[in-house]
């Protein structure tokens, strides 16, 4: 028994210590360090792990069980990012002075079926249009951004312009990288648009972000209409090749290592992020110098326990935290399923309730929000 105590102990030694070191990796920027980013990929599987080690050892009344306590402690707020028992509210609740908002990336709305893109095909008999037009049309949202919106037919222009027919949406913006590449990420308000802008990363990439500057009509004559910027984010993916996928399922179901792809793998996660470092600067930089309340949607590509989390989320409200309920993971793709989609926003603006919809055709889940725009309106 002595013997099994003391290798239990090392192994939940090891869990607790990974814990207190997954926990500090949103402070340490990929471009310090790309592999104490990957430690953060484990954070909800340690922090369970310490979890039950604490559990073995208070059973035995050991001190040393207060060591995985403290490990615990020092790291339940970055575990409620993960899971939140908030309140249920249902889908349809309606209140005075709410923004029903959905961010969603759209895996390229039929990348390879021409009929997708074109605004004269009956939204019936295209899969992706049919289901996320059901939930258009069931939650009649405000705001929709959108992300990895592609067209073959009219570029994104003609896409947009079906997208507003079909939601009702007044006003749109899109932002393509090129006038050659019909792929982007768009927009769609009820609320009239003023300024905007491109957020241009450096290298050649697919990613992309932008913000759009928002007014809110004042419900009365005593306030003063109301300015938002949204912005509009989609970074750096890992972008595993079909070899990756491939090394990942072997692994998963013959429960045999590959030296050699998982090396190809790693190289791929630090990659991407060092890139997400640099692109979330330039998204930070046009952040700090906007005096307007924000709200920032859409796929960051990494998990809560992160650099680009944590400097993106800076001084912000997270829908899910203030809002949703149960543990939330926005991926569903092969790769393991995390929570790499968010709506973030800040005072004076408050959540309401959250929401996310898996009944969509894509790799990644439709994420909807209402919120409360009750303060945003000052007096003369």
């Amino acid at each position: 028994m002595k013997l099994i105590n003391t290798i239990i102990f090392i192994l939940s030694f090891v869990s607790g210590l990974l814990l207190l070191i997954s926990g500090m990796v949103p402070m340490i920027s990929p471009l310090i360090s790309s592999w104490a980013a990957l430690i953060g990929l484990a954070f909800p599987a340690v922090f369970i792990l310490t979890f039950f080690s604490f559990i073995y050892w208070a059973v035995q009344l050991k001190w040393r069980s207060l060591f995985f306590l403290a490990c615990l402690l020092l790291n339940l707020g970055q575990m409620s990012l993960y899971a939140q028992w908030n309140k249920l509210k249902p889908r349809t609740v309606e209140a005075k002075n709410t923004l029903k908002i959905i961010s969603f990336n759209a895996n390229l709305f039929g990348l390879y079926q021409d009929k997708f893109a074109s605004p004269e095909i009956p939204t019936e008999k295209t899969t992706q249009f049919d289901s996320f037009f059901k939930i258009l049309n069931a939650q009649k949202p405000d705001i929709v951004c959108l992300q990895e919106v592609y067209s073959k037919i009219g570029g994104l222009e003609s896409v947009t312009k079906f997208l507003q027919k079909q939601g009702h949406f007044l006003y749109a913006k899109t932002y393509t990288l090129s006038s050659h590449r019909p792929y982007g990420m768009i927009i769609l308000s009820k609320y009239p648009i003023g300024r905007w802008q491109p957020i241009r990363f450096d290298g050649k990439t697919g990613n992309m972000a932008m913000w759009v500057e928002l007014t809110f009509l004042s419900p009365d004559k005593k306030h003063r209409n109301a300015k938002i910027r949204l912005y509009n984010v989609h970074l750096q993916s890992f972008r595993f090749a079909q070899k990756d996928y491939d090394v990942m399922r072997k692994q998963s179901e013959q429960k045999e290592i590959d030296i050699e792809g998982s090396k190809g793998i790693l190289t791929r996660l630090r990659l991407g992020y060092t890139e997400r470092a640099k692109q979330v600067a330039f998204i930070t930089k046009s952040m700090v110098d906007c005096t307007s309340p924000k709200i920032v949607c859409g796929d960051f590509n990494d998990v809560p326990v992160s650099y680009s989390y944590r400097q993106l989320s800076s001084g912000m409200k997270d829908a899910f935290i203030e809002s949703g309920r149960g543990i939330e993971t926005t991926y569903k793709g092969a790769f393991p399923s995390f929570r790499i989609d968010y709506i973030l926003f800040e005072n004076p603006i408050q959540g309401v309730q959250y929401f996310s919809f898996e009944e969509v055709p894509s790799d990644h889940k439709l994420l909807m929000a209402t919120l409360s725009t009750q303060q945003l309106y000052k007096r003369y």
